[in-house]
């Protein structure tokens, strides 16, 4: 098996077991009606994982034992963020599992959009889009999906005046001026060959 094989296996199984976390901390969640609360208190501690190196490097040391480590997610998070997120962490301490915490949260975000009938896209431009745009962008794609827009903007200079729009594995691209044409015919289309592909 070659080794870029091997990183897509490691990558699927890693997911697969970040979707069991995540639906079990969800199925918590939704029982205490605190979805928000627990899908922004994951998305601290994925964030502290990936900007702090001591913090993931003590996590992952093999020289420091397992009650240590619980102990030291007590002692940073305890009172600061819910004890179902806290016991998580301990549970994926005392299985290894401490890495995919990322994962766990972006496996989470997905199950809370599919509950709460959301739709992220991204927005690329070469300078931040005025609001009343933005709102057009999101009314059009809503319209075509039947979901709630979140929009993430992104700014990249080197789009001469043009606009990119990613939508799941769909990317739409084109300029400003027939940005909004170019949505509604692509989203059209789009929904055209999935319809299609369902028939055949």
């Amino acid at each position: 098996m070659t080794n870029k094989r091997k990183r897509k296996v490691n990558n699927v199984a890693v997911n697969d077991v970040a979707k069991v976390y995540a639906s079990s901390i969800f199925d918590i969640a939704k029982e205490k009606n605190i979805l928000p609360q627990i899908e922004e208190e994951l998305k601290v501690v994925s964030d502290i994982l990936k900007e702090e190196d001591s913090f993931k490097n003590y996590l992952n040391s093999p020289g420091i034992n397992i009650n240590s480590k619980k102990e030291f997610i007590d002692k940073v998070f305890a009172g600061k963020i819910s004890e179902y997120i806290v016991n998580l962490l301990k549970l994926l301490i005392d299985n290894g599992r401490q890495s995919v915490v990322s994962e766990i949260y972006k496996a989470f975000v997905e199950l809370n959009d599919i509950t709460n009938n959301r739709q992220r896209i991204t927005v690329i431009t070469q300078s931040n889009l005025d609001s009343s745009l933005l709102d057009k962008i999101k009314a059009d794609v809503g319209a075509k999906f039947g979901k709630e827009i979140i929009v993430t903007e992104q700014v990249d200079e080197s789009i001469l005046g043009g606009i990119i729009i990613k939508i799941g594995d769909l990317v739409i691209d084109g300029s400003l001026a027939k940005g909004l044409k170019n949505i509604r015919r692509n989203l059209l289309n789009s929904k055209v060959r999935s319809e299609m592909a369902y028939e055949d």
